[in-house]
């Protein structure tokens, strides 16, 4: 499975973006396709959609847009397109706000959110969104990578939070990074 891409944004289709890595370009459906400007080298978090009919990338500005769709593709009756959809519609933060305050008449201005889709999300996610800082994970690419593998060895956003505000990125290699982060999560 991919998590996420880092190459060149080589160039911009309807509601897509071409990410050439390696001399190969993936195709990444996304939200916003002028948040990925032609011609820098960029990461893209990504989540492949397999089933029977389809088998595509969606793309993703940062961990925290492609936490928020996984989330909204967990509800009964939300697919990914839908997912992407209401990521295009608004940002992550009033998506999330949105979510949490059981704003249902926010969430059936979404273009193909029913009444009865926006309460099956409030149902299934109020309360349970990890985003309450969402400007926090919007940093530069070595951040994201730190954060990220800290995630993947299991550790909660608000541990990684306390760890990674105890050191200073800018001044690291990423490997150097996690190592410290390391140290200090074991710690505790």
């Amino acid at each position: 499975m991919f998590y996420y891409l880092h190459g060149l944004i080589a160039m911009h289709l309807k509601n897509s973006i071409v990410v050439e890595c390696g001399g190969v370009g993936y195709e990444c459906l996304v939200s916003h396709v002028d948040e990925f400007p032609i011609g820098e080298i960029l990461f893209v978090y990504v989540y492949q959609v397999i089933n029977e009919n389809d088998n595509y990338l969606v793309g993703f500005k940062s961990n925290v847009e492609k936490q928020l769709f996984i989330s909204l593709i967990s509800v009964k009756g939300i697919g990914p397109k839908s997912a992407l959809n209401a990521l295009s519609y608004t940002s992550c933060e009033r998506l999330s706000r949105a979510i949490d305050e059981a704003d249902e008449l926010f969430l059936t201005k979404i273009p193909g959110l029913g009444r009865k889709s926006a309460s099956q999300i409030i149902l299934d996610l109020k309360g349970k969104l990890q985003i309450d800082n969402i400007n926090y994970f919007e940093h530069d690419e070595n951040f994201n990578l730190v954060y990220s593998a800290l995630k993947n060895f299991g550790f909660k956003d608000k541990e990684i939070k306390e760890a990674l505000n105890k050191i200073d990125l800018k001044m690291m290699s990423i490997e150097n990074a996690i190592s410290s982060a390391l140290r200090i999560l074991n710690d505790k």
